[in-house]
């Protein structure tokens, strides 16, 4: 599949996922939800691995089979745990039980920015002017669009609330670079690369998520069953499109899609009558964030062409 139809799955994928964890937590607490999308995403992930093994052993001398990265050391598979699953979740839902959803989502439309700066300073070289251009109209869009929320959705506490999002903005950006690096020219299969990421950064969601069971907050069989489309149905593919997007196109190119989620969650929240329709400002914001990511986009792709002619 062309990156960019990857691209757009990965956006709507995503979109869902909001949707989907958005009538989950009517009937479930925090913990519980985020402790059970990423298991049942674990399942759907190791039954991925053990089919892609199992394949592996059986196939032929052709086609060649792809040559996988080097196995994770067991310090590298913690660092990514931690910092793209479990640091990131809890920090994202304390922050938006601190300052509301709508100031976190705003510190996360800076993690392109960050993400593509960082790559230049590991690189010691200024990434592409285009790159440079489109990243910084994409989240001046971005944030255009997240301004007009901040209107009557602040929370208890704003100032912590705002340093928790930016510690989870930051992981994730970390996550994204130490990932492309320790996988770098990774061809095989994807699930088997974040089956152990995802078995390890579930560990603590689910010594969370027990304690809420503890105290008798359970979200019953219809939860379970939401959670476990969540997980396998939708969150899987995701991640799979994800981490493939992250090795091809780069940790600043996948930052950069993120954008394009809360936008399209609104648009289909508006048409399901779940939300208002985006004001002026927010319209103006999408457009932005669009044509940003059309520059990124193009220069992507003409790089692509340029390294292959």
């Amino acid at each position: 599949m062309p990156l960019v139809w990857q691209s757009a799955a990965l956006v709507v994928l995503l979109a869902s996922t909001w949707l989907i964890v958005g009538a989950s937590l009517h009937n479930a607490s925090t913990g519980i939800v985020s402790a059970g999308r990423t298991g049942f995403t674990v399942v759907g992930l190791l039954a991925l691995s053990w089919r892609s093994m199992f394949t592996t052993s059986t196939a032929t001398a052709e086609p060649p089979v792809p040559t996988p990265a080097p196995r994770y050391r067991w310090w590298q598979v913690v660092i990514l745990a931690l910092t793209g699953v479990t640091a990131y979740t809890m920090f994202s839902t304390v922050a938006i039980s601190l300052a509301g959803p709508a100031l976190p989502a705003l510190a996360m439309s800076l993690t392109p920015a960050v993400v593509l700066l960082a790559e230049g300073l590991v690189a010691r070289a200024w990434p592409p002017a285009r790159a440079i251009t489109g990243t910084a109209i994409a989240v001046l869009g971005a944030v255009l669009y997240a301004i007009p929320r901040l209107a009557g959705t602040l929370g208890r506490d704003v100032a912590l609330g705002s340093l928790v999002a930016v510690a989870a903005m930051l992981s994730m950006a970390f996550y994204g670079l130490y990932f492309a690096r320790t996988n770098r020219g990774h061809q095989g299969a994807m699930a088997p690369r974040i089956l152990p990421i995802f078995a390890v950064g579930t560990l603590p969601l689910a010594a969370w998520a027990s304690t809420e069971l503890t105290a008798g907050d359970a979200g019953g069989w219809r939860t379970t069953g939401m959670l476990a489309l969540l997980g396998i149905v939708i969150y899987v593919p995701a991640y799979l499109l994800q981490h493939r997007i992250l090795l091809v196109g780069g940790p600043s190119y996948s930052a950069l899609l993120g954008l394009a989620v809360p936008p399209l969650v609104g648009i289909s929240s508006a048409m399901l009558h779940l939300a208002g329709a985006p004001v002026p400002a927010q319209i103006a914001g999408m457009a932005l964030t669009l044509v940003g990511m059309a520059i990124v986009v193009r220069g992507k792709f003409a790089q692509a062409k340029k390294e292959t002619s």
